[in-house]
């Protein structure tokens, strides 16, 4: 894997991940750089004309500005909005950790930036025998946490940060996301703690819908220029 292949993987769901994943995506797309997305398991999905639409890969392909086909982006699609092991389960599907890590190779092979978006934590499940850490370390993607900047995020990160390095995956830093007016010392105690860099801190979006204004906040927020 190239060293520009980042996995963007959140302390929990709802933290902002995806909305992270595209500011960061269209702000480096503005670069000029090539860039490569990936969301290999989407739960969730709506049932769109008989066919199961991705929200999240979509967007990413979106801020990407990319018109490549969907399977590409995305390998397993599932309705129920529930973790991927048990959404597969519903529909009577397995996930395969193969095609799994067969479609992140595929996004790396290139120059540029291959960034993909995992689904929930790192210890969310894909199967009964597998979960998305698994994957990541066998990926050779290097690892950015997105984490909620509220009260209690310092536990939740730490510990993703020790799941991360106990499996060998690198981890970039962290990006503290939906930050509050009131100081709170989070991104302090975390990278002294967790001995790992706090990529920048976030406010929230004021209208999340639109990925040139999240490209704007990276931008004046992020330390892109560490991926």
């Amino acid at each position: 894997m190239t060293e520009s292949a980042i996995f963007i993987s959140g302390t929990d769901t709802e933290v902002g991940k995806t909305v992270v994943t595209r500011g960061v995506v269209r702000a480096l797309k503005r670069r000029g750089q090539r860039i490569a997305v990936a969301k290999p398991v989407e739960s969730g999905a709506e049932l769109v004309g008989g066919e199961l639409v991705p929200a999240d890969a979509i967007a990413l392909l979106e801020a990407a500005r990319s018109d490549e086909p969907i399977d590409r982006v995305c390998a397993f699609r599932f309705p129920d909005p529930v973790s991927p092991h048990l959404a597969a389960a519903n529909v009577g599907a397995e996930i395969d950790g193969d095609a799994v890590l067969a479609l992140l190779a595929e996004r790396a092979d290139g120059p540029g930036f291959a960034i993909a978006e995992g689904a929930g934590g790192l210890l969310v499940p894909l199967t009964d025998n597998l979960l998305y850490a698994d994957v990541i370390a066998r990926s050779g993607y290097r690892l950015v946490i997105v984490a909620p900047n509220v009260l209690g995020t310092i536990n939740a990160t730490l510990m993703s940060v020790e799941s991360a390095r106990a499996r060998g995956i690198e981890v970039v830093g962290v990006v503290l996301n939906q930050t509050p007016p009131d100081e709170l010392g989070n991104a302090e105690a975390i990278a002294a703690h967790g001995r790992v860099p706090i990529l920048g801190e976030l406010p929230s979006a004021e209208d999340p819908g639109d990925t040139d204004a999240l490209a704007d906040l990276v931008e004046r927020h992020l330390d892109l220029d560490a991926l």
